[in-house]
This record gives structure tokens, C-alpha cells and sequence, in this order.
């Protein structure tokens, strides 16, 4: 089968990592991966904020912690503050940020799903493990957590679509779960 194939079919989000630091040319060729998604109307209005190492990573985590316990974001009650949560499952070295500029895409949360699915992909094709995190997003725009995104370099105008947690896997790649019949139909 194609490569490509091969990695769509074989790609699993990854929840558990070891602490060994990622080569810094995996982490440009996958974010170069995740820049050449295509955006609809050709905006490439998206931003990546690489993380690397887990001090910013840690703060991120506590910011996350304390933003997910005010009013409004219900979604996220009681996940946050369980023993051992942690928005890079403890160990990932790398978090990437896909922020998009509602100002300027045509489609935001489009282009940036199409973002992160080339950087899930690309990980996986580097032999790592990664897996897509939604907890940034909601709480984005939350004061004291946008403080700490600005000061990482996200644009005032930027919505989080979505981060991925980024690692050398611990173990081997899980395996894919059943896939519900009846999901398709080809009509001619």
C-alpha cells in the first residue's frame, strides 16, 4: 500500500511518552508539515507556537487548571483537576499551539483542523507519538490565560483550533479501535 496510506491507517493518538527530547529537525519538519495544509480561500491565516520542554509546558498546564474552574466552562468540569492531568499527558517535550486569525480565514476552524491532522500525521511518519489536544481552545480568550499566551508569541487575533502533544512513544503504538460499520456510501 502507499506510504501515505500506510500512515493514515496506522497513525493512533499517543497518551503515553518518555522524557527523551525530540531532534529540533523533526519538530521543523512537522511544523512545516502543518503549514502546508491547505486553507480555504488560500488564507493560511494559522499560526504555530512551538513549545519545547516542559517548564512553559508545566505553566501552561496550571494556566489550563485555573481557567477551567471559572464559570462558563462547564465542558471541562472536573477534567482539569483530577490526580495526574496534564495537557501533555506528563511527558510530551513538544506542544504545539494551531492558532488561526478569525479575521482573516474564510473557514477557522477548518483550516485549522487541516493543520493539525498534517502535524499528527507527520509525527507519526518521524516514528513519533502525538495526540491532539482540545482544552486550549475554550478557554482562549479567558484573561489571565491569554496573558500567557500572548507573552508566548499567539496573535491577539488568533483562536486556538487545537494543540498537539508531541513525544517518543511509550511502548508501542495502540492499536486501532473497531471502526463503526455503515459510515459510507458511494452513490453513482
Amino acid at each position: 500500500m502507499n506510504e501515505v496510506l500506510n500512515a493514515l491507517s496506522d497513525r493512533r493518538s499517543v497518551r503515553h511518552y518518555r522524557s527523551q527530547a525530540v531532534d529540533e529537525s523533526m519538530v521543523e519538519a512537522i511544523v512545516r508539515a502543518g503549514l502546508l495544509a491547505p486553507s480555504a480561500r488560500n488564507s493560511q491565516a494559522s499560526h504555530l507556537t512551538v513549545v519545547i520542554g516542559l517548564g512553559t509546558i508545566r505553566r501552561l498546564n496550571a494556566a489550563v487548571k485555573e481557567a477551567t474552574v471559572k464559570p462558563g466552562f462547564d465542558k471541562y468540569a472536573g477534567m482539569a483537576d483530577q490526580p495526574g492531568y496534564s495537557i501533555n499527558f506528563q511527558n510530551a517535550p513538544v506542544f504545539i499551539i494551531v492558532a488561526v486569525d478569525h479575521t482573516a480565514s474564510f473557514c477557522p476552524p477548518e483550516d485549522g483542523a487541516l493543520v493539525l491532522g498534517n502535524i499528527l500525521l507527520a509525527a507519526h511518519a518521524l516514528g513519533l507519538g502525538a495526540c491532539w489536544i482540545n482544552q486550549l481552545g475554550p478557554i482562549c480568550d479567558e484573561p489571565g490565560f491569554r496573558k500567557i499566551l500572548t507573552e508566548l508569541g499567539v496573535p491577539p487575533t488568533h483562536k486556538i483550533i487545537g494543540c498537539a502533544a508531541i513525544g517518543h512513544r511509550a511502548g508501542e503504538n495502540p492499536k486501532a479501535p473497531a471502526r463503526k460499520p455503515g459510515r459510507f456510501n458511494i452513490v453513482k
